[in-house]
């Protein structure tokens, strides 16, 4: 996938996510935040994107916060619907 797509796609989801953080709480909103920025250091470093290693991690990581932040969780799977609905 081009680089410049991967990017608009990138901000398309970061938008979506920052508009759905009204009921978040900080933790919630810094553990969001570091995944974020997590996923766009691996874009800058590894692209084309291995995209199942990048779902792997993605579900890794939702079902170590589902317990946790049952509310963050929603938004991961939520995330992870439409990357895959984008083709990440």
């Amino acid at each position: 996938m081009p680089k410049k797509m991967t990017e608009d796609k990138l901000a398309a989801l970061k938008a979506h996510l920052h508009q759905d953080q009204h009921h978040l709480d900080a933790g919630q909103k810094e553990a969001l935040g570091e995944r974020l920025a997590d996923l766009e250091r691996q874009l800058a470093v590894q692209l084309p994107l291995d995209s199942e290693d990048l779902e792997n991690r993605l579900l890794a990581w939702e079902a170590k916060v589902a317990v946790e932040h049952p509310v963050l969780a929603a938004i991961v799977r939520d995330a992870i619907q439409k990357l895959s609905s984008m083709g990440i």
